[in-house]
């Protein structure tokens, strides 16, 4: 019997979706809430605190279409799990906004995985993968490669997320109602991309306004922020007119929310100004032997302040009546510092 077809139909070759870069800028950037928001069995096993190595270089070398630059893997990550082995988790991404399903993802699937369990074998180190399917067909799910042919059979069956489902199923609904993991936005923003593909410029201008003010409400940091409104600009596609907009919709919000972030299209050039500057005064303070002194002004100066910062967050979450597990999540304030701050018990 040949090998079972689990795909739909399609193009031999599929278009490389435009949007894979901000699905894989997310998951690096927030390896620990993608795991723990899409697959929490795993977010439990991982010591995270032996910290986490992403392999692009690895990932090359397993791409079974590197001659033709028509990767579909993103993320290839090794990390350390809780009982003291060490796995490599491949993170298969396959992004399809388009209703055009990918033929031959399993057998593909199959390629990277056999691949890198080759590699990795010698060291006795397991691999597993998972698929992330942002497409909006609701019947393409492939998940199993299976060959069955004269008693030989073969059978491999990955973990999948459907985004879709967090629109049409309760339980997920809920979830993106009730978490205060940043994936609530990313995934948000991915089926609003869905509402509007079609939709005038004016609508995704609304769209994405809409996704702005939803992030800023979660009090995230201000590096997730950031990182929220990019991917917003990703997937929700406006053309160069509607960047002044967007930047009134995000000087609006912060005012609103007493937000004291620096703007995002002037955090970069602060970045680098602040860097260079860190960097020669750190310089002329070696140079001059006060390197103690930097160290004792570290610690009653900076730290200070970054404690009266962190408070006056705190205040301002806590008027949003924001959970205080989210405040100390984002904060680094203890739970019981925040309850002190409180006007009344939460």
């Amino acid at each position: 019997m040949p090998k079972k077809k689990l795909e739909t139909p399609g193009k031999k070759t599929a278009k490389r979706s435009k949007y894979d870069p901000a699905w894989k800028t997310i998951i690096k950037q927030l390896f620990q809430d993608f795991l723990e928001f899409f697959f929490p069995k795993i977010f439990q096993a991982i010591d995270f605190s032996k910290g986490i190595a992403f392999l692009d270089k690895e990932l090359n070398e397993i791409d079974p279409d590197s001659s033709i630059g028509d990767r579909i893997a993103d993320i290839l990550a090794k990390v350390h799990l809780k009982d003291g082995s060490i796995k490599y988790i491949c993170l298969v991404i396959h992004i399809e906004v388009q209703s055009q399903p990918r033929p031959n993802f399993m057998e593909r699937m199959f390629i990277y995985y056999y691949r890198a369990f080759n590699k990795e074998k010698k060291a006795n180190i397991p691999v597993i993968s998972l698929a992330l399917l942002t497409d909006d067909n609701e019947n393409y799910r492939p998940d199993e490669y299976l060959v069955r042919l004269f008693g030989f059979e073969l059978r491999m069956k990955i973990p999948i997320i459907k985004i879709l489902d967090y629109r049409t199923k309760p339980a997920l609904r809920k979830k993106l109602e009730t978490s205060t993991n940043p994936m609530v936005m990313v995934v948000n923003a991915q089926l609003k991309s869905h509402e509007v593909k079609r939709s005038d410029n004016a609508r995704k201008f609304e769209a994405a306004r809409e996704l702005i003010r939803q992030c800023y409400a979660h009090g995230y940091s201000e590096e997730t922020t950031h990182l929220m409104i990019k991917f917003f600009d990703w997937v929700i596609r406006l053309p160069e007119v509607y960047k002044g907009r967007i930047k009134e919709v995000i000087k609006e919000t912060e005012e609103e929310y007493k937000m004291e972030y620096v703007a995002i299209w002037e955090r970069d050039i602060e970045r680098s100004a602040t860097k260079r500057g860190i960097e020669k005064g750190m310089e002329k303070g070696l140079e001059k032997g006060l390197a103690k002194g930097l160290e004792k002004g570290l610690e009653k100066g900076f730290a200070k302040g970054l404690l009266k910062k962190a408070k006056e967050t705190a205040a301002r979450m806590l008027e949003d009546g924001l959970p205080i597990e989210t405040i100390s999540k984002y904060t680094g304030l203890s739970a019981v510092e925040i309850k002190k701050m409180a006007p009344i018990s939460h």
